[in-house]
């Protein structure tokens, strides 16, 4: 039988607590959808970080043209903000993409139809369908008893 540490049970259960907090309700009050907006869209501030990351590095090797080994170790000097940044990328996609997936799934206001194109969309169009979806069916949301 393996013993889990009570730090990391209590950090699993402020997880859960966490994630119950976003998973889609019958109707979601403007804060958690103005949260999930947010989040929905920072994977493309990511991808923007990431990419301004690799074109710095190549910047700063072409300012060191003349130096041989030039590009390896100004790589080598930035490889944990790339790793980091990109695994926080992945991940926090992965997440995002499990969300959704689930929101579409248990919005009673889409037909099986489209759910099926959101979730192909969120699957082919990855960071750019999830703020969409956002937009057309979490924001636009109507408040109950609402048209």
């Amino acid at each position: 039988m393996i013993c889990e540490p009570s730090g990391q049970r209590s950090i699993l259960i402020f997880l859960i607590l966490q994630i119950h907090y976003l998973l889609p309700k019958k109707y979601m009050s403007k804060s958690r959808r103005l949260l999930i907006g947010v989040l929905s869209m920072l994977p493309l501030l990511l991808v923007a970080v990431y990419t301004f990351m690799i074109f710095s590095i190549f910047i700063s090797a072409v300012h060191h043209h003349g130096q041989v080994n030039a590009l390896p170790e100004i790589m080598m000097n930035h490889m944990v903000a790339i790793v980091a940044v990109g695994l926080s990328l992945g991940l926090f996609s992965l997440a995002l993409l499990i969300y959704f997936i689930v929101h579409v799934i248990n919005n009673p206001a889409i037909d099986s139809t489209e759910r099926l194109v959101w979730i192909l969309v969120f699957i082919f169009a990855g960071i750019i369908g999830k703020p969409v979806y956002w937009y057309m069916r979490i924001w636009k949301q109507p408040p109950p008893g609402g048209n």
